[in-house]
């Protein structure tokens, strides 16, 4: 009877413990999971000679983008995706894009790969903010922050 018991709870533990396993491994796989919406720009590419236009306010940069905007106040936000004060930083940017001053264009640069950019306006680490004029040269450079500051930063 003890050993009866005794098997009844080693395979009420197991079958538990499994069943655990298994939802948590379910929770973290990432082909499980729905991928957040993200805000993606457009970009006008019908032809060659056309101009890039973009409908956002915050997009990923290019030089091609980049050099589209110089009528704008540029800013170059260096990201990473492994940086935990970026992360709620772009987040905070793609919910509240329209807070995006209008004649603002915020360019979520790649801070492990845009090696020439950050050399260029002597970035040293992530979540740093570059202003730059309409020929690239830099106006003013800060590091941390989310809209208000970025608004702040633009006047």
């Amino acid at each position: 009877m003890k050993s009866n018991i005794t098997l009844a709870l080693v395979s009420l533990i197991v079958l538990v413990g499994g069943a655990y396993f298994f939802s948590q491994r379910l929770s973290t796989n990432p082909g499980n999971q729905t991928p957040a919406p993200e805000i993606t720009p457009t970009y006008n590419t019908a032809t060659t000679d056309s101009p890039v236009q973009i409908a956002s306010r915050y997009v990923p940069y290019s030089k091609a983008a980049f050099d589209a905007t110089p009528d704008k106040k540029r800013v170059l936000f260096f990201h990473a995706p492994w940086c935990p004060t970026c992360r709620p930083a772009d987040a905070a940017f793609q919910k509240n894009e329209l807070q995006i001053p209008s004649d603002v264009m915020l360019f979520k640069t790649d801070y492990d790969s845009s090696t020439e950019l950050k050399k260029q306006y002597a970035v040293t680490y992530q979540h740093t903010f570059v202003l730059v004029d309409s020929i690239g040269k830099e106006v003013k450079k800060w590091n941390g922050g989310d809209v208000q500051d970025l608004i702040s930063n633009t006047k």
